[in-house]
């Protein structure tokens, strides 16, 4: 089975706002009694453009993995905790990145959606995205790039980018060959993009 990262994200309530911390150590306490099978890493933090919007990312050895997570009695446990950190029910994405825990590690990471248009095809996006990847290596203050399809969106391609800052992503792709790229890209797929400041949280 194949590793995936799982993406939630969601609006915060205002108790979580004021203090992260707290509701995440309840979560913590209520699922403290089994390590999390299959859970390798864990990443928190909030979106830059609107921070009451939050990124918990979590990778998992398979999505089965997950799947039997959430039938055990520990997860139950903590659904009562979680709906006190909730304002909106989550998004929950996944997909099969490669070696993404520097990109989560990073002082910035974009998240970043290309939905494919009516009547686009999937082999005239995927060599851009390649293109993409191939150009964005040796970019100053870039700390890598992962990208794959959405699992069971098979019209949806996933990316996950790491950067200095944000506006060292806006510097990179304001001309030049990446915005030349991109552009193309928008063309065939509607773009969605923010990004996050994220903490890896000890599972």
């Amino acid at each position: 089975m194949a590793p995936v990262t799982q993406i939630m994200y969601f609006k915060t309530s205002s108790s979580y706002l004021q203090d992260p911390s707290r509701l995440i150590s309840e979560l913590a306490t209520k699922s403290a009694a089994d390590k999390i099978e299959g859970l390798s890493k864990a990443y928190l933090g909030f979106e830059t453009e609107d921070p009451t919007n939050a990124f918990w990312v979590f990778e998992w050895t398979s999505k089965s993995a997950h799947d039997t997570y959430h039938q055990t009695d520990t997860f139950k446990a903590t659904q009562a905790a979680a709906r006190q950190v909730f304002a909106s029910r989550p998004t929950h994405t996944f997909a099969g990145f490669s070696n993404a825990s520097r990109i989560f590690s990073a002082p910035a990471t974009e998240f970043v959606t290309f939905t494919l248009k009516k009547d686009a095809s999937m082999d005239a996006l995927q060599p851009l995205v390649q293109q993409l990847q191939a150009k964005l290596q040796g970019t100053p203050k870039f700390y890598g790039s992962s990208w794959a399809p959405v699992v069971d969106k098979p019209n949806v391609i996933h990316g996950v980018l790491g950067w200095e800052s944000v506006q060292a992503h806006w510097d990179a792709v304001s001309s030049g060959p990446l915005k030349e790229i991109i552009d193309e890209v928008k063309k065939i797929a509607d773009l969605w993009l923010v990004h996050a400041i994220l903490t890896p949280y000890k599972v």
